[in-house]
């Protein structure tokens, strides 16, 4: 089995991490720190005896890459993809399965009603339907030598672009995105693009889409987007609507909008047929995520928002815009342990069926919980520490909140711990 070794520099301290070259045990890390003693060559001395992964669980990578997962580890969603029962993007059922989300709410009417409230289930809309453009069109956008414009169209919303000379026009289908910003989904002749122009509501106005360069564009197709291939389309949807890959076959027409019922719980019709003729044998016939071990919880959200694995594989080193990927920040913080801890999962503080709770105190009771209890305490809840500061407003200093460069946003950093100073703008966010 080939491993891969991956150095990165932070300042004095460098960082190895060994991956194994096995997509299942590729979030195995062995992280070591050392000192360096002589810059000019770069030749390293000692080892700073801080070793985080201990040599058994080396053993284990080497001698268990054929064999399932070791319980306690993150996956990478393209990983848990492969493995029986549902997940979140899997597409692998028919049709026919689905019961939508009306089907459901003929038993959990007030759920049902409750979701359609929060922002998975305005995670997209039809381009021509959206809320943060409506009153907002024309919208205008100068980048080097070409000028974009967005205007309401007969029957959808149009991006066209210019250079003085030529001009290219293609509609957007789709807007993914909530109350913060838009990106849109472009499409010619069945051919998806990413938009290189995002709405952003802080802003009202129109700027880059995060993740696409800064550079400017050098021609008229670039200046509209960024064409998407069905992998990466089949993902997006995968994640902003419902019903989008359906017997493994990409169908984006036929999604209906938003994240609903059958997302996260699988498709429902077998459940409904079951619970309306009162089938006691098929009466478990849909996925209840909140049974879910805490690390498989995690990794359930993270199908979407980026599980441990996942964020791993794609950015490899620490930096402010893993911030963004809510699952593996909390995964870093101490409290969560070598095996997960179901009373930090994302669904220990969010309700996905409810809208997403922003006044900071409502969350002390969790932190409370455990932090309240005296030092010393034999409760088998208690935390080996209790905040000196406050007994209030707990995530206000230890979840802080940064702005990301070119997202216009606000995020929470899901990372739990002791903040010393502005992590994000001194460059010390290494967790």
């Amino acid at each position: 089995m080939d491993i891969l070794i991956e150095v990165v520099w932070i300042e004095e301290l460098q960082t190895i991490a060994v991956l194994a070259s096995n997509r299942i045990f590729a979030h195995l890390i062995a992280m070591v720190e050392f000192r360096e003693r002589e810059k000019e060559d770069c030749m390293l001395s000692r080892w700073t005896p801080r070793i985080i992964f201990l040599f058994a669980a080396m053993q284990l990578c080497v001698a268990g890459a054929q064999n399932p997962p070791a319980v306690g580890f993150s996956q990478a969603t393209a990983d848990r993809l492969k493995e029986p029962g549902w997940w979140p993007t899997k597409g692998d059922s028919p049709r026919s399965q689905y019961s939508g989300s009306a089907g459901c709410a003929g038993c959990h009417k007030k759920i049902a009603l409750l979701q359609q409230s929060t922002p998975m289930y305005a995670a997209s809309v039809p381009a021509a339907q959206s809320d943060l453009l409506a009153n907002r069109l024309p919208l205008q956008f100068h980048e080097g030598a070409f000028s974009t414009s967005v205007t309401a169209g007969p029957q959808a919303v149009d991006f066209s672009t210019t250079d003085g000379v030529n001009t290219t026009l293609l509609p957007a289908v789709w807007a993914f995105g909530s109350k913060n910003g838009q990106t849109y989904i472009l499409e010619k002749n069945g051919v998806y693009f990413e938009s290189r122009l995002s709405f952003f509501a802080k802003t009202e106005a129109l700027d880059i889409t995060p993740g696409q360069s800064p550079e400017a564009p050098n021609d008229l197709e670039t200046a509209l987007g960024r064409k998407m291939d069905i992998e990466r389309a089949r993902s997006c949807f995968g994640c902003h609507t419902t019903a989008a890959v359906t017997s493994k076959v990409f169908e984006p027409e036929k999604a209906s909008a938003g994240v609903t019922c059958e997302v996260c719980h699988g498709p429902g019709a077998a459940h409904v047929a079951s619970m309306t003729s009162n089938d006691p044998e098929q009466a478990t016939a849909i996925l209840n995520p909140a049974h879910l071990s805490p690390i498989d919880s995690v990794d359930f959200c993270g199908a979407c928002h980026s599980t441990w694995a996942d964020a791993m594989e794609a950015r490899g080193a620490p930096g402010p815009g893993m911030i963004r990927f809510q699952p593996y920040r909390l995964e870093q913080s101490r409290c969560w342990g070598s095996k997960g801890d179901a009373r930090i999962t994302c669904i220990a503080c969010h309700d996905p069926h409810q809208p997403l709770v922003q006044e900071p105190a409502a969350y002390d009771s969790k932190c409370l919980a455990c932090h309240a209890v005296r030092s010393g305490s034999r409760k088998p809840t208690a935390a080996k520490t209790a905040c000196k500061v406050a007994v209030s407003n707990c995530v206000s200093c230890h979840m802080p909140k940064y702005e990301l460069p070119q997202t216009h946003t606000v995020f929470t950093d899901h990372a739990i711990g002791v903040v010393r100073g502005n992590a994000l703008r001194s460059g010390n966010l290494t967790r």
